[in-house]
């Protein structure tokens, strides 16, 4: 049999280069969210996440874990850069379990594949046009 290359490697990491986060394989799921918890915790208009699975990705250097529980999930966390605050990765307790999610914007890569769907889509700023592909969806 003929030998295959390895799967290319993804590297995202924080603003102050402290921080990153090596992936090996293609993102499980990539989706977005313009919900107002989501807004105000990239202080953008919408947070673009891609899941992988957690076997595939190395982290390397110092990061602070911050535990967010809601009553439907209480083992929710974000990771970031201590220094800069960027360089976010989170797990999200049982929603997509044993992968781990990466901001997009961290890979700053044009090319990174768009994404399936986008939560809560009425509570993004109305200026915010309808994008191409994606699904739009009302809620989760």
């Amino acid at each position: 049999m003929p030998e295959t290359a390895p799967p290319a490697e993804r590297v995202a990491s924080c603003e102050c280069g402290a921080l990153s986060l090596h992936v090996t394989g293609d993102p499980v799921h990539v989706h977005g969210c313009t919900c107002t918890r989501c807004q105000r915790s990239t202080g953008s208009v919408m947070k673009l996440s891609a899941w992988f699975a957690e076997t595939g990705v190395r982290i390397d250097g110092p990061f602070t874990t911050w535990t967010y529980s809601t009553p439907e999930d209480p083992t929710r966390t974000a990771c970031f850069c201590p220094t800069c605050g960027g360089g976010r990765f989170f797990r999200s307790g049982d929603y997509l379990r044993g992968t781990i999610g990466i901001a997009v914007g961290g890979f700053a890569d044009p090319a990174f594949p768009a994404p399936d769907h986008i939560h809560w889509w009425p509570d993004r700023p109305h200026w915010l046009g309808h994008p191409l592909g994606p699904t739009l969806l009302e809620g989760n």
